[in-house]
């Protein structure tokens, strides 16, 4: 019988399993059978033979792994990758503002138009001991105003970072290849601007586009090829006259671009000129909007996920991911897109391609954007038929209200480094899964997330509450309506919806209140209504409708259609029901489910102030209503005369009742890490007995 320890066992990797399968391979043979390799010298041969082993498999195991892009753990493996499949990672994006220019000319200024040069230098406030310089990405020319003799600049995108370039002098024998690497680290690439200059002794320079379809290149073409290198660098490349013009010999290649802070400059909100615009003129300048979607460059996982979805789109739209990939790819200012077709819409409108977005580190996205992405992104791309269609994002803002208990005996940290480690635990789960669209919040994930922030916490609670933000049209009487998509919770004494900041109303007697919006308490009383969820099959006969609560007295009667239940008729809706369950028994059949709703279903709203003594007082009590089952809030006829918030944004806040919240459509569920009063914790020291 053969020895089966003669036989080569290759499936194993681990170290002492490697040597395990030498010594029985060789204790199979005739000349060791007998051999002690314990205490021998061949023994640390056989070391040196398995961790040979063990090295090579673990190298081959990591050299697969960067063979794929759903692997791959080096950034360059990855990036090389989406090279393949035509994909350049986006760079660190720069915060952009906009603003307004009131120049003020000396007397008897002679021009009638001005320029403001491409990277001309405006600063921003301090933050931390720390100002920015933001520039103009393009020239802007702005003729004088012959009324006023003012040269007025209306919405001035400026972006922050260092203006900076860099020259090339093109040698075929040093750079065959022609490939130049930018030596800078955050560089914004969308700033980036490429000339080439014939030569040395002749100065005329030439403008050359980024090459973003190959397909519509041709020899002639003044392009270049823009890259990620394994350097993590961008580097530029030229066309070899065949796709894309060829550098001659002697050109000089000039690159301007800026490096950016990224998300540390977002939300400025002061700028004042740093370059002389007009001498002697006077510049005021006014804020339009801040700083706003500065980011990071895209990290691996942002890089592996987008890539394929680029290149299935193959530079047309047609699905919803091709237009997803392509205004991802062609305008690099948004943190989230969502795509639908009309058909999908409600109600469905044919023809139509809906769109919407939340930029990065902000909500709010201008006109001048939505237009250049309709008419520059997307329209180029679409279908001729199709008509784009932009759809503002409805945001849900998380309220979190959480505590903790952790046992000190099982950790040597403190009660604020275990606030810290749950605060980051929130923030780790919110990047995930929040601020995302087709995605969804659940509290049990939330939950568990917050347990394992640290080995001594023994449980948590947490609290959800939805904000509505909006800003009411001050000193007019209009309608607003709040969809919080979900089903809200009815008020109680300790909780119910309410309104922040005040706001200023006239009173009937024209008199100014400092007010709020409060949920009128009420209680349940009777069932109002039973719909028919699934009618069922096979019913010959009326079955009995049971009604089960906490109530008493009411009763119902089935309508049967075709052997299916199509109607409940309340017969009498009982009353002191706060909850109820209906069921379908007899009749033959099977399959019918049923809905119960209760009265009290539709809530309403108040607006109240405090007196001089402090007294709460009823200003209005029916400004508006709530559906506490679909979760529409809408308020009637409002008109407040001021907000008291800098940006005039009211809120509205509710308590949802389920535990599972989904990003649809233009729905966002968004966790505003801005505000303080978005989470709140209470760490309790708890030791278990």
């Amino acid at each position: 019988m053969a020895n089966v320890d003669s036989k080569l066992k290759v499936a194993e990797l681990d170290f002492e399993a490697i040597k395990s399968n030498l010594k029985g391979f060789l204790k199979s043979q005739s000349e060791f059978s007998d051999y002690n390799f314990e205490g021998s010298g061949l023994s640390i041969l056989l070391d040196v033979l398995a961790y040979n082993t063990h090295y090579m498999g673990y190298y081959l195991n990591m050299v697969s792994n960067e063979m794929f892009i759903d692997t791959a753990i080096k950034r360059e493996s990855v990036v090389s990758h989406a090279k393949l499949l035509g994909y350049v990672p986006r760079s660190r994006v720069s915060p952009r503002a906009l603003i307004d220019l009131e120049i003020t000319p000396v007397q008897n200024d002679s021009n009638s138009a001005i320029a403001i040069p491409r990277f001309t230098k405006f600063v921003s406030e301090t933050i931390d001991g720390q100002n920015f310089i933001f520039v103009n990405p393009a020239t802007r020319v702005v003729s004088k105003n012959l009324s006023t003799g003012l040269f007025v600049v209306e919405s001035l995108e400026i972006k922050e970072g260092q203006p900076n370039g860099i020259t090339f002098s093109y040698n075929s024998q040093t750079n065959p290849k022609q490939i130049f690497e930018l030596p800078d680290i955050g560089i914004d690439t969308s700033t980036l601007q490429i000339k080439v200059q014939r030569s040395a002794q002749n100065a005329n320079q030439e403008t050359y586009i980024l090459a973003e379809d190959a397909t519509n290149v041709n020899e002639n073409a003044a392009v270049y090829y823009l890259e990620e290198n394994k350097n993590g660098k961008y580097q530029i490349s030229f066309g070899d006259d065949v796709i894309g013009k060829a550098l001659v010999e002697g050109n000089i290649v000039i690159a301007s671009y800026l490096i950016t802070s990224g998300t540390l400059a977002n939300d400025l909100r002061d700028f004042r000129p740093l370059d002389t615009i007009l001498n002697g003129a006077t510049v005021v300048t006014t804020l339009v909007s801040a700083s706003t979607s500065g980011a990071a460059a895209e990290n691996i996982e942002k890089i592996r996920f987008t890539a394929p979805k680029a290149f299935i789109a193959q530079n047309r739209a047609v699905t919803k991911n091709d237009y997803i990939a392509i205004i991802n790819r062609e305008y690099p200012y948004f943190e989230a897109v969502n795509v639908w077709g009309g058909e999908e819409n409600i109600p469905p409108v044919y023809g139509k391609v809906f769109f919407t977005a939340k930029p990065l580190g902000g909500y709010e996205i201008t006109t001048t954007e939505i237009e250049f992405v309709k008419n520059s992104v997307i329209k180029p791309y679409s279908v001729l038929t199709v008509t784009p269609e932009y759809v503002e994002a409805d945001y849900n803002y998380l309220n979190l209200d959480v505590e903790v208990n952790f046992d000190p005996t099982k950790t040597d940290k403190t009660a604020g480094a275990i606030d810290a480690a749950v605060i980051s635990a929130i923030g780790s789960y919110a990047s995930t899964n929040l601020n995302k669209f087709n995605s969804s919040f659940r509290v049990s994930q939330l939950s568990r997330a917050i347990d394992d922030a640290d080995q001594s916490i023994i449980s948590n609670d947490v609290k959800v509450y939805l904000e509505k933000r909006f800003a009411p049209d001050v000193n007019r009487i209009l309608s607003y309506t709040l969809d919080f998509g979900t089903e809200l919770k009815q008020g109680t004494t300790s909780e119910r919806i309410l309104s922040t900041p005040s706001f200023m109303y006239n009173d009937d007697s024209g008199i100014v209140r400092d007010c709020f919006i409060e949920e009128v308490l009420q209680s349940f009383t009777g069932v109002e209504s039973i719909d028919v969820v699934t009618g069922g099959s096979g019913y010959v006969s009326t079955p009995t409708v049971v009604i089960n609560g906490d109530g008493s007295g009411a009763s119902a009667r089935a309508l049967i259609v075709n052997g299916a239940v199509k109607r409940i008729e309340i017969t009498n809706p009982g009353a002191g029901y706060t909850s109820a369950t209906v069921s379908i028994s007899g009749g033959g059949g099977s399959g019918a489910t049923i809905k119960a709703s209760l009265e009290g279903r539709i809530g309403r709203l108040k607006i109240y102030y405090f007196d001089t003594q402090n007294v709460k007082k009823t200003l209005n009590d029916n400004i508006g209503s709530v559906d506490y089952t679909s979760g529409v809030v809408t308020l009637n006829s409002f008109a407040p005369v001021e907000i008291s918030d800098a940006f005039g944004t009211l809120v509205l806040k509710a308590i949802p009742t389920k535990r599972v919240f989904s990003s649809i459509r233009n729905r966002l569920t968004v966790l505003d890490i801005t505000d303080p009063a978005s989470i709140v914790t209470k760490i309790n020291a708890v030791v278990e007995s």
